[in-house]
C-alpha cells in the first residue's frame, strides 16, 4: 500500500471500504514550488499545515492530559503515553509525510519501552519480528499461515510457563493484545492483497501506541487504519480525536463514579428494587471498555489516522440486532468480514433462512471461542465456563431470531419531505417499549455473564423475588 492516501466516501459502506486512494499526482503543490505553503512536495491538501488551525488543537489536547493528571485517569501507562504523544504531536506534524509514519512507530516502541521493563520489551519485540517476518516470507499464503500457527502453537506453550518460565505475564498480555486478534486480520488481508503490504504500514498497525495502555483494545480493522490515514484535513481528523477523548473522558469518569458510589454486589439484592439497581449499574459498568475504546482510538485520530466510531448509543439499542450493530462495532465488523461473510457466500445456494443461521450461528460459536482465547493470552488460562456458555448462546438466539425477522420484512421506504418523517405518539411509544425491553434483557444477561458462576446468580435472582 505504501503511502496512499485515501479520500473518504459519502455512502454508507463497511468500513473497510469507506476510502477510496487518491491518484498519485493529485497534490496542491508542484515539486518545483521553492516558497513553504505548508506542504511539502508531493504532499496531498489533507496534510496542508496551518499553525493557525494547529495550535488550538495542540492546547486542547494539553488541557485533556492534563485532566488525565488531575483526575488520574485509567494509571500511570496512559498518563505517560499521553504526555508522550503531546510532545511528539507538534514534531509528527511538521515532517514530511514520509516520515510520518516511520516516526509514529519510533514513538510507539519507545512507548512500549517507557511503560513496560526492558526485559518484557524485547520479548515482545522480538516475538514481533518474528512473526511478522513469517508474513513477509515469499511462500505461499497458506505455509505463512501454518507456520504463523505453528509459532502461536509454541508460544502457547510458553505462555503457561513449559517452555519460557521466565518471560513475566506481563510480556504475555502484551503480545497478546497486539497479536491475538490483529494477526488474523493481517493475514486475512494478506490473502486478498494485490501487491505486498509496505513494512511501514504493516509495523504502524502492530505497534499502535495506546495499545500498551489498554490491554483490552479495539480490533482496528488493518485495511480501514491505512486507508484512512491521512484521509481527510489533518486538523479535522485531529478535531474529531479531541472529541473522542473528551467523549471517552466523561465516560471513564461516569464509571468511576458508578463504581464507586452507585453499584451494589450480588449478595446485597435483596428484593427487586435491589435487583433493578445492580442490573442497571452492573450493565454501566461497561462504561469502563467504551471509555478506553474512545481514547484509544482518539489518540490514533490525534496522529492522523482517521477510523470509525466503536460504539454508536448502544443504549438506545431497539433490537438485538440493533444491539449488536451498535456495541463494540470494531468486533461486529470483525466478525462480519473474517466469519458471517465467507459462511454465507458459502450457502448461497441454500435458501436465504439456512444462509443466514448458520452464518449467525458461526458469528457467535467464533465470538465464544476468541473471548476464552483472549482470556488465555491475557490471565493465562481459558474463559470457558458455564455461565459465558449461556450469555453467548442466548444472546446469539436472540440475535438469529431478530435476524430472521428483519430479512422476512419489507423496509418501508418513506418518499416525503424530512417533516413527514416525525414520528407518531404510537411509534415513539412503541420505540421507547422496544429500547427498554432491550435494555433490561441486555441487563440481565450481563449480569449472568460477569457473576461468579451460574448457581450464585440463580440464587441472587431467587432473593431478589
Amino acid at each position: 500500500m505504501g503511502l496512499e492516501i485515501a479520500r473518504p466516501q459519502t455512502s454508507r459502506l463497511a468500513p473497510h471500504r469507506r476510502y477510496f486512494p487518491v491518484p498519485h499526482g493529485e497534490t496542491s503543490q508542484t515539486p518545483g514550488e521553492e516558497r513553504f505553503s505548508g506542504l511539502y512536495a508531493g504532499e496531498p491538501e489533507t496534510c496542508r499545515r496551518s499553525l493557525r488551525r494547529f495550535l488550538p488543537i495542540a492546547a486542547h489536547f494539553g488541557a485533556l492530559v492534563t485532566a488525565f493528571y488531575v483526575y488520574n485517569l485509567e494509571g500511570r501507562a496512559f498518563q505517560l503515553l499521553a504526555l508522550a504523544s503531546l510532545f511528539a504531536l507538534p514534531i509528527h506534524y511538521m515532517l514530511p509525510l514520509a516520515w510520518k509514519k516511520p516516526f509514529f512507530i519510533v514513538v510507539s516502541i519507545a512507548g512500549l519501552v517507557a511503560v513496560f521493563d526492558i526485559a518484557a520489551s524485547a520479548v515482545v519485540v522480538g516475538v514481533a519480528v518474528v512473526l511478522i517476518g513469517i508474513c513477509y516470507l515469499p511462500i505461499r499464503w497458506h505455509a505463512r499461515v501454518g507456520l504463523i500457527t505453528a509459532v502461536m502453537v509454541a508460544l502457547s506453550f510458553a505462555r503457561v510457563g513449559r517452555l519460557a518460565p521466565n518471560v513475566s505475564e506481563t510480556a504475555w498480555a502484551v503480545l497478546g493484545s497486539m497479536f491475538m486478534f490483529r494477526m488474523i486480520v493481517y493475514l486475512y488481508e494478506l490473502k486478498h492483497a494485490k501487491q505486498r503490504e509496505s513494512l511501514a504500514d504493516t509495523l504502524s498497525y502492530f505497534f499502535l501506541l495506546p495499545n500498551f495502555a489498554f490491554i483490552h483494545f479495539p480490533v482496528v480493522d488493518y485495511r480501514t487504519l491505512q486507508r484512512g490515514y491521512f484521509a481527510n484535513d489533518v486538523h479535522a481528523t485531529q478535531q474529531t480525536g479531541l472529541r473522542m477523548l473528551f467523549r471517552g473522558t466523561v465516560q471513564l469518569l461516569v464509571y468511576r463514579f458508578i463504581y464507586h458510589d452507585v453499584l451494589i454486589a450480588p449478595a446485597d439484592v435483596t428484593n427487586f428494587a435491589t435487583l433493578l439497581l445492580f442490573l442497571v449499574s452492573n450493565y454501566l459498568l461497561y462504561l469502563h471498555v467504551s471509555g478506553q475504546f474512545h481514547l484509544a482510538c482518539g489518540m490514533l485520530h490525534i496522529f492522523g489516522f482517521s477510523l470509525p466510531e466503536t460504539h454508536h448509543r448502544y443504549l438506545l439499542a431497539t433490537s438485538f440486532t440493533d444491539y449488536w450493530r451498535r456495541i463494540n462495532i470494531y468486533w461486529k465488523d470483525f466478525m462480519v468480514r473474517v466469519v458471517f461473510n465467507p459462511v454465507a457466500f458459502r450457502l448461497k445456494r441454500r435458501p436465504q433462512w439456512v444462509a443466514l443461521s448458520a452464518a449467525t450461528c458461526a458469528v457467535f460459536v467464533t465470538t465464544w471461542v476468541l473471548h476464552a482465547y483472549q482470556s488465555f493470552w491475557l490471565r493465562g488460562s481459558w474463559g470457558f465456563s458455564w455461565h459465558d456458555t449461556l450469555f453467548w448462546g442466548i444472546l446469539g438466539v436472540l440475535v438469529l431470531i431478530n435476524v430472521q425477522r428483519d430479512a422476512n420484512t419489507p423496509r418501508r421506504r418513506t418518499l416525503g419531505a424530512k417533516g413527514d418523517d416525525v414520528p407518531t405518539p404510537h411509534a415513539l411509544a412503541l420505540r421507547v417499549l422496544k429500547t427498554t425491553g432491550t435494555f433490561f434483557t441486555i441487563a440481565l444477561l450481563w449480569s449472568l455473564w460477569t457473576s461468579a458462576s451460574v448457581s450464585s446468580w440463580l440464587a441472587m435472582i431467587r432473593r431478589a423475588f
